[in-house]
């Protein structure tokens, strides 16, 4: 626990004398937090930026368009303290700069806060050396969502365990990132379709039986394979012998999917019965399912959160850029922000995914969040099975394992940097309540 239930008014007062100073950065949510926090009130702003200049012919200072992109969203005056981009690697000229700022410049006479968040290392070591007893140096850790305020030399003066802020919009998170939003729902369903996932959910998590129908209803039988190099003419001839038969006692079980799925959910109901006809006669059917399921399980542990405006969920998220002919840059499945910044991207992936794209996942996460982002990876299976060698109980078909590429998909993703979550544990410490609170009752 922190200092924030002790800070309040108290800290609203005593930083109404301080001057507001920030370093330019992509990530500019690090920088828009404290300038929005309802116990802060800066009496000016400052913004450490390079200065602009013709002859960046490689484009290699974007400053001018990050610190466009907080303008965009924060409408209130920042002043600029430019440096030129020839000190920008050098410790030494950045601190004389920032002193003759403090002892003749815009920053005379003034109590300085300090966010070194955004900062590279050469200028948080410029300001480290420049700060007075009386300065607060400010550092936002996004991962267990903490304000660090330290004083000169280091020396801590507290913390605040929630800094959210109020009226955090996914397009003002955005916006800061240089990016738009392009489109998004906000629901995908009604009351029914609510009910009618959450007994779905309940028979998932519990059912391998449903899990393996469901799957396989997304699935094509493979193509009849290459001769493998050390593999004998009577092996692979055995192979394309049997290939047929198989192939086609896929495709009988493949159109028993459905049926077998309706009889394990055994809805009474008319409207159920109806709608999961509905949801099962949709092309690549599964992947929506997993993405609904998702989606709804996410909006239940969340509805506290999101009636009080802490959370926002939204489905089906598509990402413009303006400067790119608005086209969609990015698109994720389902997307979570917090009023504290943190932007959470989920990927539901009912079959495989290639590293490359998995790698994408990751890059299109942060470059339209930046270091508040987060990649998830929703899979098919439950938690328990991850660790063990999982064998279909439905197919039993020596050639075509249908967890093969879900597996694959799973290592790609560790190995491409995403957390890998499962519809059973989504509400764990290590997931979900690792980033928000979650009533306990949920």
């Amino acid at each position: 626990m922190g200092i924030a239930s002790k800070m309040n008014k108290n800290n609203k007062s005593r930083y109404s004398n301080y001057v507001y100073v920030m370093v330019s950065t992509l990530n500019q949510m690090v920088n828009y937090i404290p300038l929005k926090y309802k116990e802060f009130d800066f009496k000016e702003v400052y913004n450490l930026t390079v200065k602009e200049d013709n002859s960046d012919r490689k484009n290699l200072f974007k400053n001018e368009d990050w610190d466009n992109n907080l303008k965009s969203v924060y409408n209130k005056d920042i002043k600029n303290l430019e440096i030129d981009k020839e000190i920008f690697f050098d410790v030494l000229s950045i601190k004389n700069y920032l002193q003759n700022q403090i002892d003749n410049g815009k920053l005379k006479n003034k109590k300085i806060f300090w966010n070194i968040t955004g900062g590279q290392r050469n200028f948080v070591l410029a300001i480290n050396q420049v700060a007075r007893e009386d300065d607060i140096i400010c550092y936002l850790e996004g991962n267990n969502n903490q304000m660090l305020l330290y004083s000169k030399d280091n020396i801590p003066k507290g913390s605040i365990d929630d800094y959210g802020i109020e009226n955090l919009t996914i397009e003002t998170a955005l916006k800061l990132m240089g990016f738009q939003v392009n489109s998004k729902n906000m629901e995908i369903g009604d009351n029914d379709e609510r009910e009618f996932y959450e007994k779905f959910y309940s028979e998932y998590v519990e059912n391998k039986e449903l899990r393996e129908w469901l799957i396989i209803l997304n699935k094509s039988y493979p193509k009849l394979r290459e001769k493998k190099k050390n593999e004998s003419e009577e092996s692979y001839k055995k192979l394309k012998d049997e290939y047929p038969n198989k192939k086609k006692k896929f495709g009988e079980i493949k159109n028993s999917a459905k049926d077998k799925i309706k009889d394990i959910l055994s809805y009474s109901k008319k409207k159920d019965k109806e709608l999961l006809t509905t949801k099962l006669d949709r092309s690549q059917a599964f992947g929506y399912i997993l993405e609904e399921l998702t989606f709804y399980k996410l909006e239940e542990l969340l509805q506290d959160l999101i009636d009080r405006k802490r959370v926002i969920l939204v489905h089906s998220l598509k990402i413009k850029n303006e400067k790119i002919n608005d086209v969609t840059v990015a698109e994720f499945d389902i997307a979570l922000l917090t009023d504290n910044g943190k932007f959470i991207m989920f990927e539901c992936k009912s079959g495989g995914m290639t590293g490359d794209t998995a790698k994408a996942r990751n890059y299109a996460t942060y470059a339209v969040s930046g270091v508040y982002g987060l990649p998830i990876l929703i899979t098919p299976i439950i938690s328990d099975e991850v660790d063990k060698e999982i064998k279909d109980e439905i197919l039993k078909d020596d050639y075509y394992d249908i967890y093969k590429n879900i597996k694959t998909a799973i290592a790609s993703a560790e190995r491409a940097g995403l957390d890998v979550w499962y519809l059973d544990n989504i509400d764990e410490e290590n997931n979900l309540k690792k980033y928000v609170e979650i009533k306990k009752d949920k």
